[in-house]
C-alpha cells in the first residue's frame, strides 16, 4: 500500500500526457453527417452512402449573382469564373459561356459519330441524306441560318443537334452569353471543388475563395451545394460546442463553489471530468481514426455525468474525515452507479452507425476513467481535514420524498397515463427523417432548391442505380435503361434524366456506330445523288466526307479523352468504383409520377441490377432499421444492468426497487417529448440511455440513505449538487441550434428531473429507519 499513491499518480499523469499527445498529433476532427448514416447494408446502400460522402456530386457548388441589370451581372459572372478557373481549389468552373464550354464542344464535334444515338447505316444512304439536305435548306432560310451555316458543311446529317437534344434536356436559360435564371434576376455559375464535399475545412476554404473573388461588392452572392452546407454545419457545431461547453462549465463551477466554498475542492472535482474527456477523445481517435464534431460536442454531457462522482464523495464527506475514508463508505454504491452507466452505453458501442459507436466509446471510456480517477487519484490530491464543510441545503430530499410518498399512488397514475398516451401515439412516436438532424435553416434549403431549379440540376430525391463488374458493363446497362427512361419522358412520368453513357458510350455501342459509317467512296456517291437538284456547291460537304472517314478509321472515345473538358467530371459524378465493383447513377429530373416510374423500372433487364431509389424514403428506412437495432441493443444493455444490479446488491427486490423509478421516468420522458411535438430520433434514444445512467445513480444513492442519520444529510446534499450540475450542463445543450445536441439536452433535462422526483416518491430511502422505529 505504501507504493499506491506514487503508482496511482504516475498512472494518472501517464494517461493524461499520452492522451493529450495522441489527440494533438494524430486526431482529426470531422463534421461529416454521413457518419450517422449506415456503414453497412446492401451493395446499393453502401454505394449510395459512398456517393453522398465523396462522389463528384458532393463537390458541386452552385453560385448565383444578383442585384443588378443582366448585362452587369453577365460581366461579373465572366470575371468571377475567370478567377475561380485559375484557382487550384476548383477542378472545373463554368457559367455556360463559350470560353468555358469550348473544349467540350470541340470534343463532341470530333466524336459526334460515336456519341450520336441516331447513327445507323441507313442514315447515310441516299434517301436519308436527301431528306436531311432539304431540311437544312429550310433552316438556312430561318433567323438562325448564319449560325447554322458554319457547321452545316461538317454536319449535314445533324448529329450535333441530335446529341444536344439528348444531353441538354432543360439546359439553363442564357443571356448575354452566360447562364441566367429564367426571370433574368440572377447570373448562374457551377463549380466543382477539388476537395470532397464532406471535407468541411477545405470546403470552407473554397467558399472563402469564392467570396474574395466577388468582382463587385455592390452585388449579392448566393452560394449553395453539399460542400457549402458541410462548411456551415461545421461552423455551427464548433460554435455551439465551444459556447455551450463554456457556459455549462461555468455554471457547474459556480454551483460547486457555492456548495464547497473551497477553490481547491472545485478544482479537484474537475479532474475526473477532464481526464475522462481526454481519455474518451483519445480512445475514439485511436479506434476510428477521427473524431466527429458531434461526438466532441457530446463531451459536454460528461460534465453533467462525470462531475457527479467527486460530488458524491465531497458532498458526503463528514467533518474531520479523510477523503479515503469517505470513499470507503460510498465507493460500493458509486462503483455500481458508474458500471450501470457503462453498461447502458452498450447500445451505442455496438451500433452499426459509426457516429453512435463513437458516442458509445466516448461515454464508456470517459465515465469509467472519471470513476477510477475519483477512486484512486482524488484521495491523494484531495484536501485534508482542514477543508471547510460543504454548505448545507435548506431542505432534505429524503424528507421531502417521505412526504411525497404518501401520494405515491398519483405517481403510478401518471405512469399509467404516460404508458397509455405513448401507446396511443405509437404510429408517430419515431422520427426517422435524417433531414431533421441537419442544423441548416429552412431558408438555406429553399435557396438550394431554387438554384437547382434555375440550373435545371437533377432532383436530389430520386436516383436509379445500376451495378456491374466493370465500367464497360454499367455503361452498357445504362444505355439499355436509357431507352426505357426515354419512354417514361414521352409518357410524362418525368421531365428528363442524365446518364454517364450519354457522354461516354460503351465500347460496344461506339463500335456499332462506327461500323455503321460508310467508306468514303460509298458516302461520296450517295451524297452526290442526294445533292441533285439542290442549290449546294458540288464540294460543299468535303469537310463532312473527311470527318466521316476519320471517325470510321479513328479510335474509340475513352474516359481519358474527356479530361479537361468538364465532361470527365460529369461522368465521374455518375459512376462509382468501390472494392472492384462499379455503380452507375442515373439522376432523374422533374419526377411527376413516382409510382408510374417505379413500375416502368420494374421492366428493366435483370442483368442491369437496377434499383429505383427514393432517397428520402431510403434514408428513412435505413435509419428506421438502425433505430430498431439500437432498441434491441438497448434491451440487451438494460438486461445487463439488471443482472449487474442484482449481483451488486445481492437482492432481487432491492434491484427491482432501484430500477422501477428510473424506467418510470423514461416512460414519462417519452410522453413529455411527444406532448411537446417531438418525434423520437436515434439521438433521443441516446439521450434516454443517458437518463438511464443518471437516474440509476439517483436511485442507488437514495436506496442507501436512512432518515434521521448522517447519510440523510449527506445523500440529500450529494443528490442536490449532482442534479443541479446535470441540469446546468444538459439545459445548456437543449438550447443548441444543432438538432442532435438539442435533442440530447432536452431529453436528459426532462429525464433527470423526473428520475430525481421518481426516486424521491417511489424509492426506498428511509425504509430501514422507519422499520427500526
Amino acid at each position: 500500500m505504501k507504493s499506491y499513491p506514487r503508482t496511482a499518480l504516475l498512472a494518472w499523469l501517464t494517461l493524461i500526457v499520452a492522451g493529450a499527445w495522441w489527440i494533438a498529433r494524430h486526431t482529426e476532427f470531422s463534421n461529416d453527417l454521413t457518419a450517422f448514416l449506415p456503414a453497412s447494408g446492401s451493395r446499393t446502400e453502401q454505394s449510395l452512402v459512398e456517393h453522398l460522402r465523396s462522389g463528384t456530386a458532393s463537390r458541386t457548388m452552385l453560385i448565383a449573382l444578383e442585384g443588378a441589370e443582366p448585362a452587369k451581372l453577365a460581366q461579373a459572372s465572366r470575371a468571377l469564373a475567370a478567377v475561380l478557373q485559375a484557382d487550384r481549389r476548383f477542378d472545373f468552373v463554368t457559367n455556360g459561356a463559350d470560353e468555358h464550354t469550348r473544349a467540350a464542344r470541340e470534343l463532341v464535334i470530333r466524336n459526334r459519330y460515336l456519341l450520336s444515338p441516331a447513327v445507323e447505316e441507313a442514315r447515310f444512304g441516299e434517301a436519308s441524306l436527301r431528306r436531311a439536305l432539304e431540311a437544312n435548306l429550310d433552316q438556312l432560310a430561318s433567323l438562325s441560318g448564319l449560325a447554322f451555316k458554319a457547321i452545316l458543311a461538317r454536319d449535314p446529317t445533324g448529329e450535333l443537334r441530335r446529341i444536344g437534344e439528348a444531353s441538354a434536356q432543360g439546359a439553363p436559360a442564357t443571356r448575354h452569353g452566360v447562364w441566367f435564371s429564367p426571370d433574368g434576376e440572377r447570373a448562374l455559375l457551377l463549380a466543382e471543388t477539388a476537395a470532397s464535399g464532406m471535407d468541411a475545412s477545405r470546403q470552407q476554404d473554397a467558399l472563402d475563395a469564392v467570396v474574395r473573388a466577388m468582382p463587385d461588392r455592390g452585388l449579392r452572392m448566393l452560394v449553395s451545394g453539399p460542400g457549402t452546407f458541410a462548411a456551415s454545419i461545421r461552423a455551427a457545431i464548433e460554435r455551439d460546442a465551444r459556447w455551450l461547453s463554456g457556459i455549462a462549465g461555468a455554471l457547474v463551477v459556480l454551483i460547486l463553489v457555492l456548495v464547497y466554498r473551497s477553490p481547491r475542492t472545485v478544482a479537484l472535482s474537475a479532474l475526473p471530468v477532464l481526464t475522462g474527456l481526454i481519455a474518451g477523445v483519445a480512445a475514439v481517435s485511436l479506434i476510428f481514426g477521427s473524431v466527429h464534431g458531434i461526438t466532441l460536442a457530446f463531451g459536454v454531457t460528461l460534465i453533467g455525468e462525470a462531475v457527479d462522482y467527486p460530488s458524491y464523495v465531497f458532498a458526503q464527506r463528514r467533518p474531520e474525515e479523510p477523503v479515503l475514508q469517505t470513499l470507503g463508505r460510498v465507493w460500493p454504491t458509486l462503483r455500481l452507479a458508474a458500471l450501470t452507466t457503462v453498461f447502458g452505453s452498450l447500445a451505442l458501442l455496438l451500433s452499426s452507425l459509426q457516429g453512435l459507436s463513437q458516442l458509445g466509446i466516448l461515454s464508456m471510456v470517459g465515465v469509467l476513467t472519471a470513476a477510477l480517477v475519483t477512486r484512486w487519484v482524488l484521495p491523494i490530491l484531495a484536501p485534508g481535514a482542514k477543508a471547510p464543510p460543504p454548505r448545507a441545503m435548506p431542505f432534505s430530499l429524503i424528507g421531502v420524498g417521505l412526504v411525497l410518498r404518501r401520494g405515491a399512488w398519483f405517481a403510478w397514475v401518471l405512469l399509467a397515463a404516460a404508458l397509455v398516451f405513448v401507446a396511443s401515439q405509437r404510429h408517430r412516436i419515431w422520427d426517422d427523417d435524417i433531414g431533421h438532424l441537419s442544423p441548416l435553416p429552412e431558408d438555406a434549403r429553399l435557396m438550394d432548391q431554387k438554384l437547382r431549379g434555375d440550373l435545371h440540376a437533377p432532383d436530389a430525391g430520386y436516383l436509379l442505380t445500376l451495378a456491374g463488374a466493370s465500367r464497360e458493363a454499367v455503361l452498357a446497362s445504362s444505355e439499355r435503361v436509357a431507352l426505357v427512361l426515354e419512354e417514361g419522358v414521352r409518357q410524362g412520368l418525368l421531365q428528363g434524366f442524365d446518364a454517364a453513357s450519354r457522354y461516354l458510350p460503351s465500347e460496344q455501342t461506339q463500335m456499332r456506330r462506327r461500323a455503321a459509317l460508310p467508306d468514303s467512296g460509298t458516302l461520296r456517291l450517295s451524297l452526290a445523288k442526294a445533292q441533285r437538284g439542290l442549290p449546294y456547291r458540288e464540294d460543299a460537304f468535303a469537310p463532312f466526307l473527311r470527318d466521316v472517314e476519320a471517325a470510321r478509321s479513328g479510335p474509340l472515345l475513352r474516359f481519358e479523352d474527356l479530361h479537361g473538358t468538364g465532361l470527365d467530371l460529369k461522368v465521374s459524378s455518375l459512376l462509382l468504383s468501390q472494392r472492384g465493383e462499379w455503380t452507375a447513377f442515373i439522376s432523374l429530373r422533374g419526377v411527376r409520377d413516382k409510382a408510374g416510374l417505379h413500375a416502368l423500372t420494374e421492366r428493366l433487364p435483370p442483368e442491369a441490377h437496377a434499383s429505383f431509389l427514393d432517397l428520402k424514403a431510403t434514408s428513412d428506412r435505413l435509419i428506421g432499421g438502425y433505430r430498431a437495432q439500437a432498441l434491441s441493443l438497448a434491451g440487451v444493455g438494460a438486461l445487463a444492468i439488471a443482472v449487474l444490479l442484482f449481483v451488486g446488491m445481492r437482492d432481487l427486490g432491492s434491484a427491482f426497487r432501484v430500477m422501477v423509478p428510473v424506467y418510470a421516468a423514461i416512460a414519462m420522458t417519452v410522453a413529455c417529448l411527444l406532448l411537446l411535438g417531438e418525434g423520437l430520433s436515434l439521438f433521443h434514444l441516446v439521450s434516454l440511455l443517458l437518463v438511464l445512467g443518471v437516474g440509476l445513480n439517483y436511485a442507488l444513492f437514495f436506496n442507501r440513505a436512512e432518515l434521521g442519520s448522517e447519510s440523510e444529510r449527506e445523500t440529500s446534499l450529494a443528490l442536490s449538487v449532482c442534479f443541479l450540475t446535470t441540469l446546468s450542463a444538459f439545459g445548456c445543450l437543449a438550447t443548441s441550434r444543432i438538432p442532435v445536441l438539442s435533442a440530447i439536452g432536452l431529453t436528459v433535462s426532462i429525464g433527470s428531473a423526473l428520475s430525481l422526483l421518481n426516486a424521491m416518491v417511489l424509492g426506498r430511502a428511509g425504509a430501514r429507519s422507519s422499520a427500526s422505529a
